[in-house]
């Protein structure tokens, strides 16, 4: 009697944990649905995280965003100032939501991932930084004494990425 007392009280915990996610999600017209009472979206692209990156803007159809892939998939974050989104982009797909905006506005959400994959690395006049370890010796040792190198190669591959960004546009827009 005991033991079925304790199973039936486990198996009613473990039921409840398990709704949890599915209870909380909110849809709308079949698709997730995040809410907002401001427009300004904080957004976290793999480990980068930017405030205010995005505005929600109801007088699109849909509100398109355009994430760049490095690799196969990357990790991305909404984080409204009501709730928050975790989604996986990867080249070439695109995921749809909605985001109500003050309780009012439906706004039809679109992330699509591209990638720079065959499109040549920025030369070096177009690169925004191109930080190396000094050649002084005073200076190379501190820079290996503090491990300065491996945030300078986390700037210098985040400024690549910028410029291969750059070079895009100026390639579309200006040829």
């Amino acid at each position: 009697m005991k033991t079925t007392k304790s199973f039936v009280a486990v198996s009613a915990l473990l039921l409840a944990v398990l709704a949890l996610p599915a209870l909380g999600q909110s849809s709308y017209q079949g698709l997730p649905l995040l809410k907002a009472n401001s427009s300004k979206v904080n957004v976290r692209v793999g480990d980068i995280f930017v405030q205010g990156f995005w505005t929600i803007k109801p007088e699109y159809n849909p509100n398109a965003l355009h994430i760049q892939v490095t690799g196969q998939q990357e990790r991305l974050v909404f984080y409204t100032d009501v709730d928050s989104a975790v989604y996986t982009i990867q080249p070439s797909q695109a995921r749809q939501f909605y985001v109500l905006l003050n309780s009012r506005h439906y706004v039809l959400t679109e992330v699509k991932g591209f990638t720079f994959d065959g499109s040549p690395k920025p030369q070096q006049q177009d690169r925004f930084l191109n930080i190396h370890k000094p050649k002084s010796k005073t200076f190379g040792t501190l820079w290996e004494k503090h491990q300065v190198g491996e945030v300078v190669n986390d700037i210098n591959e985040y400024a690549d990425k910028v410029s291969g960004g750059l070079n895009w546009f100026k390639q579309k827009v200006f040829n």
